[in-house]
């Protein structure tokens, strides 16, 4: 775990997964033992076929399928979060090591358990346990830990033993479910959430990090044009100046003149606007959702916990998978740029600390993803939490995009066609990998050798767009029937059962990829 080529100290880098031979190794390094390998001693294990494509072959008989969400049913309790062994300040850090990556290794052998059924398809999970420690060190020192999450599907990305755990570590914290990319839904399907988490007892905020940074960046700058305004206005003797200036930067001087009557009312005593009663379901501004996680938490570290403090500061701690917004939501927050931003998963490498204010202290975890059940990797690279760029075989997730994005909303956003079905299939089906791959390759003019169609740059091309939002597709809550994206888009309807019932072809709003 530790890298000598980084000056001694912890190997901070993702590791997902690995090789059969990688993790026999790993695993060996966890526990302390050595092995030295013996030739002409093979062992003939299995002479079985790919593994992916049985699992493939077998989640399509209804029989497999409900012998699976039996499966998984059965194991949900042991997908956890690996806990931190008990530990005190007087214990040497040698022990305390040795203790944890025991522990460790307990929680990953009850994984590779779970892994024997074979029914069952675990995800790709975090197999680094310098990644778990900060985890580990966040969820501590925080009052609240605040889980960001991909609003257009929360439930793919929540992990509800993350909650269980903080609370393991103090009734007194609490955990709080931080829809990102909230405007994408439509306020019909945030208020149908709104109603499921509260009848589930889930602690939610509706949130957009991008909404916020544009808003953050127009406010600075407007206030680098006032500043300009006022330098030129002071350094010029000359009314006709002076006022050509401010036509010139669409400030006129009557209305600046009212901003500061209003501004030297307010500072006066007199009474402010009254506020708008905020919604359940409402997209937070920056200053709300700054004013909310204060409140939630000195809350949690109960009253006179500043003045105990030698900083005097209460801590939200934020946790959540690759690429749902947590570096964007952080920075948006800060004001500044002080979390590293990419499409690529995993950018955040370190638990850090950030002060908002006086009183408010920020601990970001680098982004993990948690052990859990899914159909295929593929579904991953659709939700954004294993890079693109590093795919080697587009066809499956793109089959997953386009079984849930309508041929028409393929074709009005791509201005392209999509070639029609045969005669003896369905007329409305959706496109197949293939036909979209084709498709957009031929129309963005991308070939290899024999002006074949660059399947791969076509391929991750579109599954960014989907990542990020062009291609908007939005999961509602059980028995949710109702609009799913903003302006009427969001793909299919989707229950959380996984039944499509029905779809909506129109164009959703573009996000970038946090």
């Amino acid at each position: 775990l530790m890298d000598p080529a980084n000056g001694g100290r912890p190997n901070l880098t993702s590791v997902m997964e690995r090789n059969d031979l990688d993790e026999f190794m790993a695993m060996a390094s966890l526990s302390d033992r050595d092995f030295t390998a013996e030739r002409r001693q093979a062992v003939v294990v299995s002479l079985g076929g790919d593994g992916e494509a049985e699992v493939g072959d077998i989640a399509k008989d209804d029989k497999a399928q409900e012998a699976k969400e039996k499966a998984e049913a059965l194991h949900a309790d042991e997908l956890r979060v690996p806990r931190r062994p008990p530990w005190t300040m007087d214990m040497s850090a040698d022990v305390l090591d040795v203790n944890e990556r025991r522990y460790f290794l307990e929680w990953r052998r009850a994984l590779a358990a779970i892994e024997e059924d074979e029914r069952l398809t675990l995800t790709p999970f975090e197999k680094n346990l310098e990644i778990w420690r900060q985890l580990w060190r966040v969820c501590e020192r925080s009052d609240i830990v605040v889980q960001v999450v991909d609003a257009r599907d929360p439930m793919f990305y929540r992990c509800p033993d993350l909650e269980d755990y903080v609370t393991e570590l103090s009734v007194k914290k609490k955990a709080i479910l931080l829809l990102n990319k909230a405007d994408l839904l439509s306020p019909e399907l945030r208020r149908a959430w709104a109603d499921y988490f509260d009848a589930h007892g889930i602690a939610y905020l509706f949130w957009s990090a991008k909404s916020a940074t544009e808003i953050v960046d127009a406010e600075e700058a407007q206030l680098r044009a006032h500043k300009i305004l006022a330098a030129a206005a002071a350094a010029s003797t000359n009314a006709d100046l002076e006022f050509n200036m401010n036509e010139h930067t669409g400030v006129d001087a009557e209305d600046e003149d009212e901003d500061e009557e209003e501004a030297a009312g307010a500072g006066s005593g007199g009474e402010p606007a009254p506020k708008k009663p905020r919604d359940r379901a409402d997209v937070l501004t920056r200053e709300e959702l700054l004013e909310i996680l204060e409140a939630e938490a000195e809350a949690a570290a109960g009253k006179g916990a500043r003045a105990n403090r030698r900083d005097g500061r209460v801590v939200v701690g934020m946790v959540g998978y690759p690429n749902v917004g947590k570096s964007s939501t952080v920075n948006a927050l800060v004001r500044a740029k002080k979390t590293g931003v990419s499409a690529t998963p995993g950018k955040t490498k370190h638990y850090q600390s950030l002060e908002l204010g006086d009183g408010l202290l920020l601990a970001d975890c680098p982004g993990l993803v948690f052990p859990s059940f899914t159909a295929s990797r593929a579904e991953l690279v659709c939700n954004g939490v294993l890079p693109i760029d590093r795919l080697t075989d587009v066809r499956q997730p793109v089959g997953i995009v386009a079984a849930k994005i309508s041929r028409e909303l393929f074709e009005s956003i791509y201005k392209l066609k999509l070639p029609l079905p045969a005669l003896h299939e369905d007329q409305k089906r959706n496109a197949t990998a293939g036909e979209v791959l084709r498709a957009y390759a031929a129309a963005r003019g991308m070939t290899v050798q024999m002006g074949r169609p660059d399947e791969q740059r076509a391929g991750r091309a579109i599954l960014k767009d989907y990542a990020n939002g062009k291609l908007l597709f939005c999961v509602g809550p059980p028995g949710y029937t109702g609009k799913l994206g903003v302006d009427g888009g969001g793909g299919a309807i989707k229950k959380r059962d996984g039944d499509p019932i029905g779809e909506d072809d129109e164009e959703g709003d573009e996000e970038e990829d946090d």
